[in-house]
């Protein structure tokens, strides 16, 4: 499963332990039924009450399309003071361009976009290199040729960060 192997390798990037929560619905009043999207902050919001504590970082994995009201779509979100963050996997699914589903491609997208919004629960910035998986990635290329590691300037901030 995408979610099992993500906690497994997601963990040891930041030097965290990771566990998984049960899944939850997406909040209904999250729902925009013009645009036929989640509206990603109240999906946030939700994910910041399962919290145990407040220094406790939460990523959610949804199959549902998301959005912020400036974009007509996003991959993920994050809030560093919530310390909450969502991914999407809606367009990061080789489905949705007609494509015959390819797991390892999925999984590598889920992961670094994970990874990304998680650098930013660290209140690390995007990075400038399109090889770091720190990089903003604007599309699925970008993804898929972003590298799965933190460039040495992303390292360092990381470990000035933990």
């Amino acid at each position: 499963m995408l979610v099992n192997r993500l906690a497994t390798n997601v963990g040891p990037v930041f030097g965290r332990s990771v566990d998984i929560l049960k899944g939850m619905k997406i909040p209904e009043e999250a729902y925009n039924v013009i645009r036929n999207q989640y509206y990603a902050s109240i999906v946030l919001a939700k994910l910041e009450r399962v919290k145990a504590n407040p220094r406790e970082l939460v990523l959610g994995v949804a199959e549902e399309d998301i959005y912020l009201p400036d974009e007509a779509y996003v991959l993920g979100h994050s809030d560093p003071l919530m310390g909450t963050a969502i991914v999407s996997l809606f367009k990061i699914r080789q489905e949705f361009y007609g494509l015959p589903e390819d797991d390892a491609k999925v999984y590598g997208r889920l992961f670094k976009q994970s990874i990304h919004q998680l650098a930013h629960l660290f209140n690390m910035t995007s990075c400038r290199n399109p090889k770091c998986v720190n990089f903003y990635s604007q599309d699925m290329f970008d993804i898929d040729t972003k590298g799965e590691r933190f460039c040495d300037l992303c390292k360092r901030e990381l470990l000035e960060k933990r």
